[in-house]
């Protein structure tokens, strides 16, 4: 039961990266997953097969979440995305109750909240900002691949902050998400041509996404380890304004006014029903660790 829960929980990881605005790290924080992915990933190079094994059920979901993100959550995005980003945005607040507990008791104080304050600052910044970085050919591509890897990798480690509005923010969303369908298109269909063209700017994005995600995750386990009420406070304000930037880039390419009632009726109640089902999870997840916890006592 653990590991299908793990599976459930990396889907989620895995369809969030999907979504502009949406945070695979937030997911992982939400589902308390996030100490055990960035343990195991900045242990990689040391052990890489107790890392594995660490994260094989918890990367199997993220798997099938890209997955059924880029056919299915992307589709419903395009067709509605009002209905498809509340239920996100439902996610993120079923599970702010546990990442408060975290810090419940001192994220008020200086100077706690000036990093608290700057998570915020930072988050319904990032998507205001533009750029009409569009290199797609030539040497230079295959370089702005291997930086785009690796950054994708650090937006998923760092809570809040969306690789797919990054990517947004930088003009590669659209690209990277062909890059995926075609990718994954040709691998289910056998076609070993479309796969060959494919190869290396497919193998480019996950070298740097590797290792972007092991030298991000030995820096962030260093500062969990000596600054974790810190670290957590920021992590909170990140999270906690991460459902405005969403419906900002929501909002600039679908202008929340001209959604039909409809749908808005329909997006709020999803978005309650996936603020319990992640409230669900968490609490279901805490209770067995707790039963285990007992037995072993």
């Amino acid at each position: 039961m653990n590991r299908l829960f793990e599976i459930i929980k990396g889907s989620f990881i895995g369809l969030a990266n999907i979504i502009p605005g949406v945070s695979g790290g937030t997911m992982a924080v939400i589902f308390k997953l996030y100490d055990k992915l960035i343990t195991a990933i900045a242990d990689f190079p040391k052990q890489p097969l107790q890392s594995i094994k660490d994260l094989f059920f918890i990367l199997l979901g993220a798997l099938i979440g890209i997955i059924v993100g880029v056919f299915v959550i992307a589709y419903f995005y395009t067709k509605l995305p009002f209905v498809t980003t509340l239920v996100f945005v439902g996610f993120i607040i079923g599970g702010l109750k546990p990442i408060y507990k975290e810090v419940s008791g001192f994220y008020y104080k200086t100077p706690y909240w000036l990093g608290f304050l700057i998570a915020i600052v930072i988050i319904v910044g990032l998507p205001m900002m533009s750029s009409n970085m569009q290199i797609q050919t030539g040497f230079i591509y295959y370089i702005v691949l291997l930086l785009i890897g690796a950054l994708t990798a650090v937006t998923m480690i760092v809570p809040g902050v969306s690789g797919s509005m990054v990517l947004l923010v930088i003009g590669y969303y659209t690209h990277v998400l062909e890059l995926a369908k075609s990718f994954i298109t040709a691998f289910l269909n056998f076609d070993l041509e479309a796969l060959l063209d494919l190869l290396i700017p497919v193998f480019l994005l996950g070298i740097g996404f590797v290792l972007g995600g092991i030298l991000f995750s030995k820096l962030t386990k260093w500062v969990i380890i000596r600054y974790k009420n810190m670290f957590y406070t920021i992590v909170f304000g990140l999270v906690l304004s991460s459902p405005v930037a969403i419906i900002y880039i929501l909002n600039q390419s679908n202008p929340i006014l001209n959604t039909k009632l409809s749908e808005v009726f329909i997006g709020l109640i999803l978005m309650i029903g996936a603020a319990y089902l992640a409230h669900a999870i968490i609490v279901k997840s805490e209770n067995k660790k707790s039963q285990a916890s007992e037995r072993k006592h």
